[in-house]
């Protein structure tokens, strides 16, 4: 499947922090990522196949409204927050031939590792308690979203959580 796009680069810009002048094209995998791995997880692949299948038909969702306000509602702002709990590294660092060269501006100071942890577990935070709310609601609209409930070999079954601790409980 073509690569889809669940959120664009002007709504990440204009409801995050992420300033205006940053450059599509190092915000674009971070999308992809947090689309393939994190959505994915929540939706469940079926659910998450159907709505590109969806997007790919109708890019503005207007063809499919329970879609339409669930992406509007829910989805749009897990994607965002998730977008900026990863998009520091994408912003900071390059991987060059040279090994991993740092950014930095001329009137700007870069942030320490420890104030980017700081960040990043704060975008999580957000992120995630949207995430919850997502899948408290698809657990509460099963019949709108049948999908949801799909139990797949391939692929991922949707997770009833999406909170994570950084204490290893195995």
């Amino acid at each position: 499947m073509a690569d889809v796009y669940f959120i664009d680069i002007n709504s990440v810009k204009e409801i995050s922090l992420i300033d205006e002048n940053v450059d599509a094209k190092l915000l674009i995998p971070t999308i992809t990522m947090v689309q393939d791995i994190y959505l994915q997880k929540i939706l469940g692949t079926a659910l998450f196949n159907d709505f590109k299948t969806k997007i790919i038909a109708d890019d503005t969702l207007a063809a499919y409204p329970n879609e339409l306000a669930l992406m509007r509602d829910y989805i749009k702002s897990v994607l965002i927050y998730y977008v900026c709990m990863h998009s520091p590294m994408a912003l900071r660092y390059r991987l060059m031939n040279k090994g991993v060269m740092v950014k930095s501006g001329e009137n700007s100071s870069a942030a320490d590792s420890l104030e980017l942890k700081v960040v990043k577990d704060e975008f999580r935070m957000i992120a995630e308690s949207y995430a919850e709310l997502l899948t408290k609601y698809l657990k509460e609209n099963t019949d709108t979203f049948p999908l949801y409930d799909d139990i797949s070999e391939t692929g991922m079954n949707a997770s009833d959580t999406n909170y994570t601790t950084g204490i290893d409980l195995s």
